[in-house]
């Protein structure tokens, strides 16, 4: 019995350690980190948007073009109200021009998805749904970064971001303003939209709003707390083994630490999470929150509101909603919520509307 114990152990142990050294390779890191490989649905018509449940002409494939010349696949939605009044439903054809028209009277949403799948998985093609029929006057652009959908290469860190500015460019070519811009990013998405934040701001023209569903605040934090199955964080236990750890930190190629950017957005800014989240801890949303907040992570979220610096106000049944006193800045707690149910909810899209305006 000690004997088959103690083989079952070793072989455990031996699997764990092939883990181990395959992740710290890139390719591996790349499969697991964005799973841009997984497909569904699968052979979907991405020029014909009615196949998706959307009006005929509500909206229209487009081809992004970014700077290392890769080719993006993407949508851009027409602000339900601009849709109806033309009543494009019934024309045969609209031309692009009517499409660009819908920038300059209306101002404009960026979704970056989460990991998986593409622009057309089907609790994304809701969320669509949902912000063109509740707001009814924003333009909806979402895309799929590099490696998804039908978007050319392969996906990483600096390729996503190369994906969000190129995103940027091709509407302020259009001649929208960043100020006219908000940005939405779920899960992985969220690092990805900080970082464009983050940059526009360096630039001096910061976004209108931006908003992170599901965050993280790094890749080096989320690693060793991701739960890969409900409560079990696969790569916890080399946390223990402090050298280890610092080994595979130093092998990660994709960090997006949004920790280190949140505070310099300079806009709106709103993180939604739900309580019941068994993906990525709540408290990454927290950290992020504090660092807005304070510019530190040394005070706790009653340490924030015994100082004053937030107010925490319960909404039965629904949320929980810390608000900083002092900037645009909103933390917003989906009782009944988890990872990837955040749009289901209604309070998300009040939340959303008194960012966004």
């Amino acid at each position: 019995m000690l004997k088959t114990i103690i083989k079952i152990t070793s072989t455990l142990l031996a699997i764990y350690a092939v883990i181990v050294i395959v992740l710290s390779f890139d390719t591996p890191q790349r499969c697991v980190m964005f799973l841009h490989w997984i497909k569904y649905p699968l052979f979907p018509k991405y020029e014909a948007l009615e196949t998706f449940g959307f009006g005929h002409n509500a909206g229209r494939n487009i081809k992004i073009q970014t700077s290392d010349n890769i080719t993006l696949g993407a949508w851009h939605f027409l602000p339900t109200e601009y849709y109806e009044n033309l009543q494009l439903r019934m024309e045969t054809h609209v031309s692009q021009q009517i499409y660009d028209d819908a920038f300059e009277e209306y101002d404009t949403i960026v979704y970056f998805h989460g990991n998986a799948l593409d622009r057309a998985a089907p609790w994304r093609v809701e969320f669509y749904k949902q912000i063109l029929n509740r707001f009814g006057n924003v333009n909806l652009v979402t895309i799929d970064y590099r490696g998804f959908g039908d978007s050319e290469s392969t996906p990483s860190e600096f390729g996503l971001r190369l994906d969000a500015q190129a995103t940027l460019n091709w509407l302020n070519d259009r001649n929208v303003p960043n100020n006219r811009i908000s940005l939405i990013g779920h899960s992985l998405g969220t690092g990805v939209a900080t970082t464009l934040a983050y940059e526009m701001a360096l630039s001096d023209n910061p976004a209108k709003s931006l908003i992170l569903k599901a965050g993280y605040s790094s890749m080096t934090t989320l690693m060793f707390e991701y739960n890969v199955i409900p409560y079990f964080p696969i790569l916890s236990p080399l946390k223990r083994i402090p050298d280890l750890e610092q080994w595979l930190l130093s092998k990660l190629n994709h960090k997006f630490d949004s920790l280190s950017k949140i505070e310099y957005v300079r806009c709106p800014l709103l993180i939604l999470y739900g309580a019941t989240d068994l993906e990525i801890p709540v408290h990454n949303s927290h950290r992020l929150f504090q660092r807005a907040v304070s510019g530190t992570n040394d005070s706790s979220l009653d340490a924030l509101q015994t100082n004053n610096q937030i107010t925490r106000t319960l909404v039965p049944k629904e949320a929980i909603v810390y608000r900083s006193v002092n900037s645009n800045v909103t933390m917003t707690e989906l009782i009944y919520a988890h990872h990837n149910n955040v749009h289901y909810f209604d309070f998300t899209y009040k939340s959303i509307k008194d960012t966004v305006g």
